[in-house]
């Protein structure tokens, strides 16, 4: 049995995502394997434990090895100490031990604490005999020496550092000085996973939500995720053209628009976002139900409308089966994370 620790430098750097690819890809290659997460703000309603327990190895054998969270973390996330945690996580991964493979455990993240490394993680890491991979947020100003040293606070148990969310134009460069700061200090550089559009996107009904849009129809489609917007106003290119060029979009049209909207929907369509408050057209409203595309209609024009939709936060939650899918395979083609599972 192998007890791998997942943990991170900052708090939604990815840690839930990555323990649902690994147990995915554990559980897919016919692998017993438990989850533990020891740590909650709500350990009764705790979000990532509900998520992977119905959806990652839900109806499998393995749907026992998900155990409860032990501790409420306090308020301003501060953690309860050290021994207090460790012997409840030791009993509970040799409980959950008993007829796994693999137990991965999500730790707390170091939320910040590396200067003074007073975080849990490496000293519950050490409590339960467990392997560490770390993975760190990209930000603009990610320094290697202070990942270094968060690596640092785990010793001979790090099993490697990986990088979540690097932009496009900063891969080559994160990746050959992260890889020359961490191996000259023989830390395992694990690799990169690059930003995704589909990990950030939002689902309709987050959208909806965010806009204060009335559901005129589709609201089964609620989880649909959408990963572009894009305006239909006085365009210049023809529908097909213009529309055709995105998939998984949110289009956002003034209400008294049919022809607009007939060719977004005559494209990939996530869902129609109707501005004006005017009256639909019902052949419009009639095709979008035929093709179960969304509809939503708000008050607000089309540019206030757009704005209102730039500032939806980039939606860094893993708790959807396609974003979990996704970031499965972004692991598996960026990093070599699977060398520690065995196989290459």
């Amino acid at each position: 049995m192998t007890v791998l620790y997942i943990t991170s430098d900052q708090p939604q750097a990815g840690k839930t995502a990555l323990a649902g690819a690994l147990i995915r890809h554990l559980s897919g290659s016919g692998k017993k394997v438990g989850y533990i997460k020891p740590l909650s703000p709500d350990p009764q309603n705790d979000a990532d434990m509900m998520f992977l327990s119905q959806v990652t190895l839900a109806g499998g054998p393995d749907r026992d090895g998900f155990m409860p969270t032990l501790l409420t973390e306090e308020p301003g996330g501060q953690a309860p100490p050290l021994q207090d945690v460790g012997e409840k996580l030791r009993a509970e991964v040799a409980a959950v031990a008993t007829d796994k493979e693999w137990v991965l455990v999500e730790g707390p993240s170091l939320s910040g604490t590396v200067d003074e490394g007073s975080s849990l993680s490496p000293g519950l890491a050490e409590i339960v005999d467990a392997q560490v991979v770390l993975i760190i947020r990209y930000h603009a100003n990610l320094n290697p020496q202070l990942v270094v040293k968060a690596c640092e606070l785990f010793g001979p148990r790090l099993a490697g550092v990986v990088v979540n969310g690097v932009t496009r134009y900063k891969k080559r460069e994160i990746s050959s000085t992260l890889k020359a700061a961490t191996e000259s200090k023989g830390i395992n550089f694990l690799g990169i996973i690059p930003e995704d559009r589909l990990m950030l996107s939002a689902t309709v009904g987050q959208i909806a939500d965010h806009i204060g849009g009335r559901w005129l129809s589709g609201q089964d489609q609620a989880q649909c995720l959408v990963e572009h917007i894009l305006i239909g106003g006085n365009i210049m290119d023809s529908g097909a053209s213009y529309f055709g060029r995105l998939e998984n979009k949110a289009v956002v049209v003034r209400a008294d628009r049919p022809d607009i909207q007939l060719s977004a929907l005559a494209t990939s369509t996530s869902c129609l976002i109707l501005t004006g408050g005017y009256e639909v057209n019902q052949y419009v409203q009639h095709e979008a139900e035929r093709q179960d595309v969304p509809v939503l209609l708000v008050s607000g024009d089309t540019l206030s409308t757009s704005d209102l939709l730039a500032t939806i936060p980039e939606c860094h939650t893993s708790q959807h089966p396609r974003k979990l899918e996704r970031f499965e395979e972004l692991v598996h083609k960026h990093t070599s994370i699977g060398v520690l599972l065995g196989n290459g």
